[in-house]
């Protein structure tokens, strides 16, 4: 059994270092580019209530399982990022008792940000099954324990990774996909003080209008970023961030705004990078190739085990 420590060791803001000296694996000096896999609401183990069927159950436990088996076969992934909805609905203990097993088998360093079902949900769901809103301090309670469970110094933290600087941010407040003044502050000071490093950030919700209004709930406030208004001006004043990694939409490949750079672009200069959930029988990945010039994103479909060159896009450094 791989000790907690060991199984948090990339997560930790103030790590720096990466492990990628495991046998078969590419060293980072015998390549050009460094390599991030992105994971999409994993919401481990599975979502009974959208997934009642006990067999359907099983084939997308079955799905997640072969996602990590997908990732340690790869030769050159420096980490994975898992871009909130780690947990399958309530935070509950047996749910991150199966997060720490299923990631032990993970290879590469795992990053995180927490969504909204990492805090906003009581221990007890409701007599139908559906998760009940909690108060204030269950908020904290439940702030406290992803940061405890996770290791990490504070929620929101930043790494280098070739030439790149990633921000990662948490999600918390009232709202699904909001950010509260120190967070925000933090965020202001931090891409203040590296203007000069192309950045990429990561957040359990999507900009605004970066997705056709293809459901009732699309670009509604609580399914973006949150201060809207703030973040547009600190985005629009830091030209540096290019990409803004999300989930929270379950946005599938199938759906045309999934990769649509008319859709997704935010500004000239930023694009935000939608990932479909993991909760399903068939699942898609983002992989972020960054080079020094420029950055590729490839979308794999662990179901058919290809990638999906329609989905190929690249941006400038």
């Amino acid at each position: 059994m791989i000790s907690r420590r060991t199984f948090i060791r990339g997560v930790l803001a103030g790590a720096g270092t990466l492990f990628l000296g495991k046998p078969g694996r590419l060293l980072a000096a015998e390549r050009e580019y460094k390599r991030i896999v992105v994971l999409g609401d994993p919401h481990l183990p599975v979502r009974t209530l959208q997934h009642p069927d006990r067999k359907t159950q099983e084939d997308i436990v079955a799905a997640k399982n072969a996602v990590i088996e997908d990732i340690n076969s790869w030769t050159d992934v420096d980490a994975v990022v898992a871009v909130g909805d780690i947990v399958a609905q309530r935070a509950i203990t047996a749910e991150y008792a199966y997060i720490r097993k299923f990631f032990n088998r993970l290879q590469p360093p795992l990053w995180v940000v927490n969504g909204n079902h990492e805090f906003c949900y009581q221990d007890e769901p409701t007599e139908t099954g559906h998760a009940r809103r909690g108060d204030a301090a269950m908020r904290v309670r439940k702030l406290e324990q992803y940061q405890r469970f996770w290791q990490l110094p504070s929620r929101w933290y930043a790494k280098e990774l070739g030439g790149y600087h990633l921000v990662f941010l948490s999600a918390e407040g009232e709202m699904n996909t909001s950010m509260l003044d120190e967070q925000i502050d933090w965020l202001r000071q931090d891409l203040e003080s590296h203007r000069d490093e192309t950045t990429l950030i990561f957040f359990h919700g999507p900009l605004k209008d970066t997705l056709l209004t293809y459901g009732k709930k699309i670009n509604t406030p609580e399914f973006i970023a949150q201060p809207e208004k703030v973040l547009d001006e600190i985005l629009r004043a830091n030209p540096q961030v290019r990409l803004w990694v999300s989930g929270h939409t379950h946005t599938l490949a199938t759906n045309y705004s999934y990769a649509a750079p008319g859709i997704n672009a935010y500004l000239p200069n930023l694009t935000d990078i939608h990932n479909a959930d993991m909760d399903r029988k068939k699942i898609w990945t983002n992989s972020l190739y960054l080079y020094p010039d420029r950055i590729e994103v490839r979308t794999f479909s662990h179901a058919k085990r290809e990638w999906m060159p329609e989905f190929d896009r690249r941006y400038p450094k």
